[in-house]
């Protein structure tokens, strides 16, 4: 399969022993390019790092990179003044194709004002930057969605912002009003598990060519890596799974969310 991770955390402290040979493993399982995630002012900075360190096209031995530059709500007290204008002079490398992942969280115990300030801040960044967006939502459907809609999200080519909810797990109300509003919804190896029946048949209701793959590295991995550290290459998984739900053959899913996922990030 010819695939794409469109979300994956490579810069964290787990891959730092064995980063070439992860690398290698992904290109040989069919990887052929990366979308590296940064949540906060230090991730960036490294999602960057390994951006521009990696291949601009797949060699045989690495996928290529790109990387994305935000606070993730999770990561919102740590978006003092110094912080921001680190991230938001990130934006313009030529490496960091979106603004990410950014969003809202009512799951834990974060202040929410916070939240919605630093997520409409990082939208209006987006829309003047002319990038997509890597949308984080949990337990937030609605204000999400409200934000979005602010921003200026329509569905056609003349919205001043596009993007796509990653890792999605909410209902299928909100799938509905994201496709609505033009975004893409990427799927991560939570589909795999055995308890995703309900996402299992809310990916069924997206259409493939507004479905992207991911697989959030280095968490949650997919069936039947469940336990490990996950990895790019364990991509195909979420791949195969997608395949069942939409009755279609892998190849044909791989091949199709990683045409989307070209598509909004801009990459050859």
């Amino acid at each position: 399969m010819r695939l794409l991770d469109s979300h994956a955390h490579i810069g964290e402290e787990s891959f730092d022993e064995d980063r070439e040979a992860m690398l290698l493993r992904a290109r040989e399982a069919g990887v052929e390019a990366i979308v590296v995630i940064g949540y906060n002012a230090p991730s960036s900075t490294r999602a960057v790092e390994i951006a521009t360190a990696a291949p601009e096209v797949a060699t045989p031995s690495s996928p290529a990179m790109v990387a994305t530059a935000g606070f993730a709500p999770h990561n919102v007290q740590e978006a003092d003044d110094e912080a921001r204008s680190q991230v938001r002079a990130q934006l313009g490398d030529v490496r960091v194709v979106a603004v990410g992942e950014i969003g809202l969280d009512f799951h834990y115990d974060m202040p929410p004002d916070a939240q919605r300030e630093l997520f409409d801040e990082q939208l209006r960044w987006a829309v003047q930057a002319e990038l997509p967006v890597v949308i984080h939502s949990r337990e937030a459907e609605h204000d999400v969605i409200e934000a979005l809609r602010q921003a200026g999200a329509v569905d056609g080519p003349n919205s001043p912002l596009r993007g796509v909810i990653h890792c999605f797990t909410e209902s299928l109300a909100m799938a509905q009003a994201a496709l609505g509003l033009g975004f893409y919804i990427s799927f991560s190896g939570i589909l795999t598990f055995k308890t995703a029946v309900r996402l299992r048949q809310v990916a069924a209701r997206v259409p493939l060519d507004r479905t992207l793959i991911e697989t959030d590295s280095p968490y949650l991995a997919p069936v039947p890596h469940r336990g490990k550290r996950n990895e790019p290459a364990f991509v195909g998984a979420v791949a195969e799974c997608l395949a069942r739900v939409h009755g279609l053959d892998a190849e044909q899913v791989a091949e199709g969310t990683a045409s989307n996922c070209r598509r909004l990030f801009g990459l050859c």
